[in-house]
């Protein structure tokens, strides 16, 4: 089967939907599929039956960007003179066989990142933004055009979003979780990374090290922690780490108003994630809207608990209580510091990590890659 991967950049550091579709390529090139990955920018790699083809895209401009991409795709799977069995875009593209929605609906997307967005004519000054608006209209054109056999997406969450928004039918859209690669992220790791890495960031083994990853630190709730923790009893005993981009600037501030700027640390951009998961022993991402969440899978394939919000895609996945803590929303201070004194007794944690860990093994990425291959076979039965 011949299988063409559409993608802007195939660079796996990136994270996101750029790691996943490197590790989706490397699980059909385990199957023995051949794989051409459509993209404008990557990091070329050399294996068997994987090939790449440059798309042109102006970049100066993001607008501009966005679409000249979506617009060259069709014409450089044309050039190829090659006949793919299927076309899997990554990325939005005006022409696929099966699109991949990884990060939810974008109005969904600004209505949670942007505070303009409550009002009417923040909306209209937002919606005007030619990034936000080339984005909207290529989503609209999408989906309302029907430029794809099957859409799938991330959580259902995100199938809710599209139904909503594209008034488009159950049916059109599978669900398909993110995987985890469970041999990376792994408790094992703590054998290898925990002592070193505790020094490093000058965190004494008897502290418990609450973990937060993630760029855009008010989207994926940032605030909602240092919020939480003077409501603490005993939280001289724990230490923050926090991973990822954002203004470390305005959260320090918060943190020195609070009062607990002395037990939060910021790390910036930190690659390898799973050297900081071996470090922590609670793992806090009380996000305000995501369309999944995958740094929380990643947290309990590394036996950590996690507590995360019901805005969170990956809270479904979640048995409350059992393999971690779901938080209502509107996010309280309250209930996350409460969720936080529980885990804060180490048998309590250490068994909800284990529980944590077997839930991960139900999703790692050769799931993952089997759910897709499934969708392939259903799209191939409709063309066909």
């Amino acid at each position: 089967m011949k299988i063409a991967l559409v993608i802007y950049q195939f660079i796996k550091e990136r994270g996101g939907v750029e790691r996943y579709a490197f590790d989706l390529s490397e699980q059909l090139l385990d199957k023995n599929y051949e794989i051409h990955i459509f993209t404008h920018k990557f990091d070329f790699i050399q294996r068997k039956k994987l090939y790449f083809h440059y798309v042109p895209a102006i970049t100066f401009w993001s607008p501009l960007k966005y679409w000249t991409f979506a617009v060259n795709v069709p014409k450089a799977i044309k050039k190829t003179g090659i006949k793919f069995d299927l076309i899997h875009g990554l990325t939005q593209t005006l022409s696929q066989d099966i699109y991949r929605v990884g990060g939810g609906c974008h109005w969904e997307y600004m209505m949670h990142t942007y505070p303009l967005m409550q009002c009417k004519v923040g909306k209209i000054i937002l919606c005007l933004n030619p990034r936000h608006f080339s984005l909207l209209l290529l989503e609209k054109i999408i989906f309302k055009k029907n430029k794809f056999y099957q859409i799938t997406c991330i959580s259902e969450q995100c199938k809710r979003e599209i139904m909503h928004h594209y008034d488009l039918p159950s049916n059109k859209i599978e669900v398909i979780y993110n995987g985890v690669n469970i041999t990376l992220f792994t408790p094992r790791n703590k054998q290898r990374y925990r002592e070193i890495m505790r020094k490093q960031f000058s965190i004494s083994p008897d502290k418990v090290l609450l973990l937060f990853v993630g760029s855009g630190f008010k989207r994926k709730g940032l605030k909602h922690v240092i919020n939480a923790l003077p409501l603490i009893t005993n939280r001289k005993k724990i230490k923050v780490l926090v991973a990822g981009k954002g203004n470390t600037q305005h959260y320090y501030r918060l943190a020195l108003h609070k009062g607990v700027e002395d037990i939060i640390s910021f790390t910036g951009i930190y690659k390898h994630t799973q050297e900081l998961y071996a470090a922590a022993d609670i793992f806090v991402f009380p996000s305000e809207y995501d369309a999944f969440g995958t740094a929380c899978l990643e947290a309990m394939a590394s036996e950590i608990p996690v507590i995360t919000s019901e805005t969170s895609g990956v809270s479904e996945i979640i048995t409350n209580g059992k393999d971690g803590f779901i938080l209502n929303y509107p996010i309280a201070a309250k209930e996350l510091a409460k969720y936080i004194q529980i885990l804060l007794e180490k048998k309590v944690r250490e068994k909800m990590g284990k529980a944590a860990r077997q839930k991960a093994e139900m999703y790692s990425f050769e799931t993952n890659a089997k759910n897709t291959l499934r969708v392939y076979r259903k799209v191939l039965d409709s063309i066909l």
